[in-house]
């Protein structure tokens, strides 16, 4: 687990410990210890907290240094002489989560169940990273209360408390840090006397074989919970397999309808005198551009009063929406069977047309598209753009624009096929 090191006063402060829950009172400091060289830690911190024990344990090649002082150990000193309010009333809490602000901008997040931190219960990263962490275990449920900063309050956690990790570490009556020794890590190969802490843990703990094995029982339920949270949080925020591509036809306008609106909207050919430089038409929308000629401003919009002019005056525009029926997206044909009886009539009537493949660019990791993908441009030489369209008709034709000039029109468009 990343170790991260904020400072806040004049002391150091580590997050992002590994805690594991002890389960022989008496033992405190021997358990701890051979635990920590299973597992290859140099560094640890020992907490006691209603009836529990813990260690907490970081490597120096982290970044963790003898006597850095241990956060999540203090915040969870705190909520255990302190309580929190939840359920109408002040009252000892023993799950819950919290996330904190820390002074240099990167969030600290814990998570303790049953008074004990979850093995990866206390994290720092950023605001983004911890909201999720926060956000999935809080989906687990049984929590007493969530602990944040109050710009967490709008969030929706039920039993917000709203505190700030200055107000959850202990000060003395002129505002500095009360410091206790305890919170500082100890280096397990420095021959460090660790006698008197666990003298007091075993005062402390000196409970019988019934709260071993209630101990016990905690920390096999603790390790369940651990694994139940990182199974929902792999399912919660893994990928989903990328959809398939939908249908690009799917939901514009068939090419008659696209050509009849089109022709129906070409109506400002010399609105104030100005004449028409370009009409273009696509199923979303009509574009007008005009050039003054002789005529003033004044006279074009008098006719379009929403033609937009450039600084100049010599130019001017007008968009207007087009708001076609989008139909559902039908069965494609296969590429012979859709091209050769539509190019044939185009060329009985004596229009250009030009078709060419388009190479299709397949999603990462998604299927290949079924179909496809032509494009095609039509110079109507004095056909009707409705009569070309007709021969358009076809499934997975569709029109993406119409241009007008001079009395001649274009239209070009795209064709999927099997």
């Amino acid at each position: 687990m990343a170790i991260h090191i904020t400072q806040i006063e004049k002391h150091r402060f580590a997050c992002g410990l590994f805690w594991q829950s002890l389960s022989r009172p008496r033992e405190l400091v021997k358990e701890a210890t051979d635990l920590a060289k299973k597992i290859d830690f140099d560094l640890m911190v020992l907490r006691t907290d209603q009836s529990t024990a813990q260690a907490g344990y970081a490597h120096t090649r982290d970044g963790a240094r003898r006597g850095m002082f241990s956060l999540g150990a203090i915040v969870s000193k705190t909520l255990a002489l302190e309580g929190a309010y939840y359920d109408g009333e002040q009252q000892p809490v023993h799950n819950w989560l919290a996330a904190l602000k820390l002074p240099d901008g990167m969030w600290a997040y814990f998570a303790v169940r049953d008074a004990n931190f979850l093995p990866n219960g206390d994290f720092a990263g950023t605001k983004e990273e911890v909201l999720e962490r926060l956000h999935g275990d809080y989906g687990l449920g049984g929590w007493n209360v969530v602990i944040g900063d109050e710009e967490l309050a709008d969030y929706g956690f039920h039993n917000f408390n709203a505190r700030t990790i200055e107000s959850l570490i202990p000060h003395r009556r002129d505002g500095r840090i009360r410091v206790h020794r305890w919170w500082g890590m100890r280096q397990l190969n420095a021959g460090t006397n660790w006698w008197p802490m666990a003298a007091a843990a075993g005062v402390a703990l000196a409970v019988g074989g019934a709260v071993w094995w209630q101990h016990y029982q905690k920390t096999q339920e603790a390790l369940r919970l651990e694994q139940a949270i990182a199974a929902a949080r792999e399912k919660m925020f893994k990928e989903p397999p990328p959809a398939p591509q939908p249908p690009p036809w799917k939901g514009v306008a068939r090419p008659l309808a696209t050509a009849r609106a089109c022709v129906d909207r070409l109506a400002y050919l010399t609105p104030g005198g100005w004449s028409l430089e370009s009409y273009e038409c696509t199923p979303s929308q009509v574009r007008y551009v005009w050039a003054r000629q002789q005529s003033t401003v004044g006279f074009l919009l008098a006719q379009v009063p929403a033609a937009s002019v450039d600084l100049n005056g010599d130019k001017a525009s007008w968009s207007q929406p087009l708001d076609l029926e989008a139909p559902e997206a039908e069965e494609l044909l296969e590429f012979r069977g859709l091209l050769e009886p539509m190019l044939s009539r185009l060329q009985l009537m004596g229009v250009a047309t030009k078709f060419a493949r388009i190479q299709q660019q397949a999603k990462r990791d998604a299927p290949p598209p079924e179909w496809q993908t032509y494009s095609f441009a039509v110079e109507t030489r004095g056909v009707a753009p409705a009569a070309v369209a007709a021969v358009l008709q076809q499934p997975g034709v569709r029109i993406n624009k119409l241009a007008y000039l001079g009395g001649n029109w274009s239209i070009e468009g795209v064709m999927y096929a099997k």
